[in-house]
């Protein structure tokens, strides 16, 4: 993706963002996928004013407990560096993990 498409989809990830009131809800699984995903939504948000991240964003990452250990490891620092970036940016993000 270059420069332009970046700021074209970025563009989109706002626009979407500010047209309702809707919390969202992003899957991750900690996969290139939906890192890519929330990555994306981040930066979108991050650089809307303030004033204007009001929606909540729900990051849910469900434990199906039979990932190996150390890829759940992995998963629970992220939700905890993307809970403690949230709040020093003043966004409304929160990542938690859900269980069966």
């Amino acid at each position: 993706m270059n420069k332009t498409q970046l700021k074209t989809k970025i563009k989109e990830i706002q626009d979407l963002y500010l047209s309702d009131k809707r919390p969202w809800i992003i899957g991750y699984s900690g996969g290139k996928d939906s890192t890519c995903v929330l990555q994306l939504v981040y930066l979108a948000i991050n650089k809307l004013d303030e004033n204007q991240r009001k929606k909540n964003i729900w990051v849910i990452c469900g434990d199906t407990l039979v990932e190996i250990p150390t890829v759940m490891e992995r998963v629970d620092i992220t939700l905890d560096k993307i809970n403690k970036k949230a709040v020093e940016n003043r966004m409304s993000i929160k990542a938690q993990k859900v269980y069966p």
